[in-house]
């Protein structure tokens, strides 16, 4: 029986068990429906408990799903986020046209390349886009065709494009099957002008902006193409600046650059469309001149670029006149290659400098044969430097009257160092022939450092046998201007323990002039070690009391030109005797240089000229000749000194 209606009977019926019996069907009834009731509620309860369950597993699936999509969508917001800060960083221009011809994405700086605001482009398809393009690019045609090229999907294009403004974009085109069109742009407007920039570099010269050696190469071969085909000439002019190096040395380089940059400027003025001006270096200028008819053409051009450097030239406020040599070559007479006419016109311009500057000068045969010859004594003596085979000889300086108590009337006051370069056969070369060589290829330098340094162990040589010998030697124009050369000398002198007393530089009066600044410095320098100072060939360099007054000079020296006719010329005679007449003023000793007879001696003693250099007094002579001019007593005879040296 259930226990509730067990419960109940006994709650109820329990006196009363008559009762209970005869309800006996009822209490069954009733019992059934108990029962039937509670399986009911044992179902309902068993399927809400299942129903719950379920809820809540679906419940904890549809949380899940909602988390997932949350998180979903900020991922997806956080790639937006990425793909759009990714796109608007980006020094290209993004844009993406659909299949629907309507854009997709773009960024910040697509819309800067292509002049475009946000409000405008959301209102254009890819027909508006596309003309907008249009309108800032030069090539509108070739635009179009780099579209037409995307018609299939996987299709790309490159182009690069020149727009109204000046700048340069790159754009880059794919055709994508899902995405659509893809444009990508990039501004190579700096590119572009530093690409320029070196290729300007590259043929043209960085100071004056004209054509440098590469391209006039290049011109060249275009101006010979030309000549053959059109059956004409043209002129090759190789023009070096006379007078250059000494502005640039002592004014500096700035000045110099400031010089060349004004000279490019005039020749540039002169110069006719068809021709070429180029600068190949240093102060040298290469003109072509194309379609030259005759020489008489040339002869006005040539001119024409002589007469306007004629003008001075402004610099550090001060004027210079700068002239030009010019050497010309003619095509084909002259040469039919590049470097044949090159060569051709540099030789006749060292012809056109050899011929006092400032002129022209056309190429010929036989200068090519004084070339050949040049280079081939500067071969010679290259190698005669290296194997020590040039030799010191030293000619006296004689006193034509009592300078000191040991220095008497006839006596060896000193010795001139000269340079001496024997042949094979006993002969000389002329020193005229290669000095100037040293000094155009710089071995100059060498040479004379060479000559010191023989000078100084001759001189300590005479000492140790107990002679005071005193040995002038000559400073080059070309080596005065080497940087701190005084200090070299000094040290030679100091390193080979000669006394200073026994060395002497000669210096030139018109290697003065070029930078009297300078060559003030250095003689003080020499001044206070103790040299002894000659200044040479005086009265050919423009003489200036004012300067001369200034300079710690010992001694000057009257120039050859004015002793060889004192004999008879009175206008030398005049000169020679002022000459003098001023050194005596500025207590300073005379020498004259290039006595060859006794008139000329006569004079000067008269005159009261200190020392006399030349033949008369003695020829130049080796270290063991020269030895026998150190008499203890007095200068060996003349006579004998003159037959020291082969006829």
């Amino acid at each position: 029986m259930h226990p509730r209606l067990e419960q109940q009977l006994s709650l109820y019926l329990s006196d009363t068990p008559e009762l209970r019996e005869a309800l006996e069907h009822f209490i069954q009834a009733v019992d059934l429906s108990y029962r039937a009731y509670d399986m009911e509620r044992h179902d309902l309860k068993r399927s809400l408990e299942l129903g719950a369950k379920t809820l809540m597993e679906r419940n904890v699936v549809l949380s899940r799903n909602l988390e997932a999509q949350r998180t979903a969508q900020q991922r997806l917001a956080q790639s937006y986020e990425v793909l759009n800060a990714t796109l608007n960083s980006s020094n290209e221009g993004v844009l993406v046209v659909g299949h629907d011809d309507i854009p997709i994405a773009y960024n910040h700086r697509y819309l800067e390349l292509m002049r475009l605001t946000q409000q405008r482009i959301a209102e254009m398809d890819a027909v508006s886009l596309m003309k907008n393009s249009k309108s800032l690019v030069k090539d509108r045609a070739r635009l179009s065709a780099q579209l037409k090229a995307l018609k299939e999907p996987g299709s790309s294009a490159f182009e690069v494009f020149e727009c109204h403004d000046g700048t340069w974009v790159e754009i880059y085109a794919t055709h994508h099957e899902a995405a659509g069109y893809i444009w990508m742009l990039r501004d190579i407007t700096e590119v572009r002008q530093k690409e320029a920039t070196i290729s300007f570099q590259a043929f043209h010269d960085s100071l004056t902006g004209l054509p440098n050696r590469v391209q006039l190469q290049e011109r060249l071969l275009n101006a010979i193409d030309n000549a053959q085909q059109g059956h004409h000439r043209f002129a090759l002019c190789y023009l070096d600046l006379d007078g250059f190096k000494t502005i640039n040395d002592s004014l500096g380089h700035n000045s110099g650059d400031d010089l060349l940059i004004q000279v490019a400027k005039r020749l540039k003025d002169v110069m006719r469309p068809e021709d070429t001006l180029a600068r190949v270096g240093g102060d040298e200028f290469v003109v072509i001149f194309n379609h030259i008819h005759d020489h008489q053409e040339i002869l006005g051009l040539a001119e024409d670029l002589l007469k306007t450097l004629a003008d001075p030239i402004r610099l550090e406020r001060r004027e210079f006149v700068i002239g030009a040599s010019i050497g010309i070559a003619m095509y084909p007479t002259d040469g039919e290659e590049v470097g044949i006419l090159m060569r051709n016109a540099d030789i006749a311009m060292y012809r056109a400098k050899a011929n006092g500057k400032n002129c022209f000068h056309f190429f010929t045969p036989a200068m090519e044969r004084m070339a050949v010859q040049r280079m081939s004594l500067e071969t010679n003596l290259r190698r005669a430097l290296e194997k020590n085979h040039l030799e010191l000889y030293y000619q006296p300086k004689v006193c034509l009257h009592d300078i000191s108590g040991n220095l008497k009337t006839g006596h060896l006051h000193s010795f001139e160092a000269l340079l001496r370069w024997p042949k094979s056969n006993g002969e000389f070369v002329s020193p005229e022939s290669f000095i100037h060589i040293a000094e155009d290829t710089g071995m100059i330098g060498r040479i004379g450092y060479w000559i010191l340094e023989q000078a100084c162990l001759q001189a300590k040589a005479w000492y140790d046998q107990g002679y005071h010998a005193n040995i002038s030697v000559n400073i080059s124009p070309r080596q005065f201007l080497i940087p701190n050369f005084h200090h070299e000398i000094m040290h030679i002198i100091q390193e080979l323990k000669v006394p200073e007393s026994l060395i002497s530089i000669e210096i030139t009066e018109s290697l003065l002039m070029q930078d009297l600044t300078h060559a003030r410095h250095v003689l003080e320098y020499f001044r206070d070690q103790g040299i002894f100072i000659y200044l040479d060939d005086f009265g050919t360099g423009f003489s200036s009391l004012n300067y001369l007054k200034n300079l710690p000079v010992n001694a000057i020296k009257i120039d050859r030109t004015f002793v060889k006719d004192l004999s008879w010329s009175s206008a030398d005679q005049a000169i020679a005797a002022s000459i003098i007449t001023l050194g005596k003023n500025l207590d300073m000793l005379i020498v004259a240089e290039g006595i060859e007879n006794a008139e000329q001696a006569d004079f000067l003693i008269r005159n009261g000229c200190d020392l006399a250099q030349g033949y008369y007094y003695g020829h130049p002579v080796n270290a063991e000749q020269a030895t026998l001019y150190l008499h203890p007593d007095d200068m060996i005879p003349s006579t004998i000194a003159n037959s020291l040296t082969p006829e």
